[in-house]
């Protein structure tokens, strides 16, 4: 069990924090670039820090401080242009670096915009995400990762806000003991009581639901093996207790900060979670 105070220095996650310091040196998904595409300017939040993500008309990425600091007024607001994003207050611009480069209502000698700068965070998309790095310079290389590169690969993106710390939800998604009853004893015990199991027999889902419930025939112990970037966890079976053979079975793998693949090598369906913390809570 932990302590108190280790929870504390795992889950805050806000500028200055330990962990809000060390998260900030990785590539963090921030959005889908479908929605960004749909909406052209969003209010987002991450690691506690509440900031606005934009695509210009041109369709270069920003992610800047969420006020301008002429009067203040949110940027959520802004109006794209070609080359950034305009205050809708009184047309101040701000590249996607954060400088500010027009002041339209200013003379065109006054140079006050060349000392005007807000808040902002290197963005680029890669697998159909927007990820961003917010941790201090040099700016690493965001790494290839497989389902985001991969060609040729049907790719399907869900979100999900959640109302807990990023290391509950994290946690459970490397947790393959409870895909046996959660995932399988309680969705079937919920179709029992609904009349629905007989006549869903053929749905997609249900073989998914036998596919937890047989899982959890012939456990002997689970697993967790150490690597270099995380953690592999799975379920070692025995034959003696009902399993088809003796053999490993991977679960998944959590890769260091907050990443989880889950399958195991060879699967045609392969999947990434991601638990990005949005704050402390």
């Amino acid at each position: 069990m932990l302590t108190a105070e280790a929870q504390d220095r795992l889950t805050r996650v806000g500028p200055g924090t330990p962990m809000g310091e060390l998260m900030r040196r990785y590539w963090i998904p921030v959005r889908p670039l479908a929605q960004l595409k749909e909406e052209d300017v969003m209010s987002i939040r991450i690691l506690g820090e509440d900031l606005v993500l934009f695509m210009t008309r041109n369709g270069e990425l920003g992610l800047v401080g969420e006020r301008c600091p002429h009067r203040m007024v949110m940027m959520k607001y802004g109006i794209p242009d070609e080359d950034g994003l305009r205050c809708c207050y009184h047309g101040w611009k701000f590249a996607p670096d954060g400088q500010c480069i027009d002041m339209p209502l200013e003379s065109p000698t006054n140079k006050l915009k060349d000392q005007v700068k807000i808040a902002s965070y290197p963005v680029c998309e890669m697998g159909g995400l927007v990820w961003a790095y917010m941790g201090p310079q040099p700016v690493p290389l965001l790494a290839p990762w497989d389902l985001f590169v991969m060609p040729n690969a049907l790719r399907q993106i869900g979100i999900s806000f959640l109302e807990c710390n990023w290391l509950q939800c994290h946690e459970n998604t490397g947790d393959p003991a409870h895909s046996v009853y959660l995932h399988g004893y309680m969705f079937k015990y919920m179709l029992e009581r609904e009349g629905k199991l007989e006549e869903r027999t053929k749905d997609m889902q249900m073989s998914t639901l036998h596919a937890r419930i047989k899982m959890g025939i012939g456990i002997e112990s689970l697993y967790a093996h150490e690597t270099q970037y995380g953690m592999e966890k799975g379920i070692n079976y025995s034959q003696a207790l009902g399993a088809d053979k003796d053999r490993q079975s991977r679960h998944s793998t959590v890769i260091f900060p907050f990443f989880t693949q889950t399958g195991g090598p060879g699967q045609v369906r392969q999947e990434f979670q991601i638990r990005v913390p949005i704050d402390d809570t």
